[in-house]
């Protein structure tokens, strides 16, 4: 059957194609709006970085949702960066973190989404100008002999961000800033300190973010 593909432009950036294909997860946005298959998002916002560090960040705000997929189903990203102009860009699904500093592809490790819509945490730290840009697909996974089998590829978007002109959009020290007021482990515990590796961090604004904190 011949699909039908409409271009859709949005005001974050996305270039949306609708086709007719149903997927077991979706890649969304944090309103829970779907990402179509093949779309590409364009991040263009950078601002400071919540964990204190002082590093520019742009956030794709992207998610993960569960459409008919089992709870207990093993996903993973796979990744192909096919840009990197300068900085490093991060991927924190369904449980770890990966940190990608160069062109390259691969997928970050497998495990169960701990929520029918869950962030994949997506997000660059550039250093200079310049571009990063980078295919995104989810996968199911099933363990054999070696590694693991892709059972079940899912949707695949382009994500590109563009870091062009930060003196006219990166959010200045001000309230408008949020920083931590407390840190938690990826189970929900409050921790007594600033911890390493990845946690949850209650931000003043009330946000509670995924940060891999060095």
């Amino acid at each position: 059957m011949k699909k039908v593909l409409s271009i859709i432009a949005l005001f974050w950036g996305v270039a949306q194609f609708s086709s007719a294909e149903d997927f077991s997860y979706e890649f969304v946005k944090s309103d829970g709006s779907i990402v179509p298959n093949g779309s590409l998002v364009t991040i263009t916002n950078a601002e400071v970085a919540d964990d204190g560090s002082g590093d520019i960040v742009m956030n794709s705000g992207l998610g993960a949702f569960r459409r008919d997929g089992d709870v207990d189903d093993l996903l993973r990203i796979a990744y192909d960066v096919t840009q990197m102009d300068n900085g490093s860009m991060q991927i924190c699904f369904p449980s770890a973190c990966i940190n990608i500093d160069r062109v390259s592809a691969s997928a970050t490790n497998p495990g169960k989404m701990n929520n029918q819509q869950q962030s994949i945490a997506t997000e660059w730290f550039p250093t200079a100008y310049g571009k990063c840009a980078a295919k995104l697909s989810l996968q199911t996974v099933v363990n054999v002999i070696g590694g693991y089998e892709v059972i079940d590829e899912g949707p695949t978007i382009t994500l590109q961000f563009v870091y062009a002109d930060p003196a006219t959009r990166i959010s200045s020290a001000s309230t408008s800033v949020a920083t931590p007021v407390a840190y938690y482990s990826l189970s929900g515990q409050r921790l007594s300190s600033r911890p390493r590796g990845m946690a949850l961090v209650r931000l003043s604004d009330g946000r509670v973010v995924k940060r891999c904190l060095k």
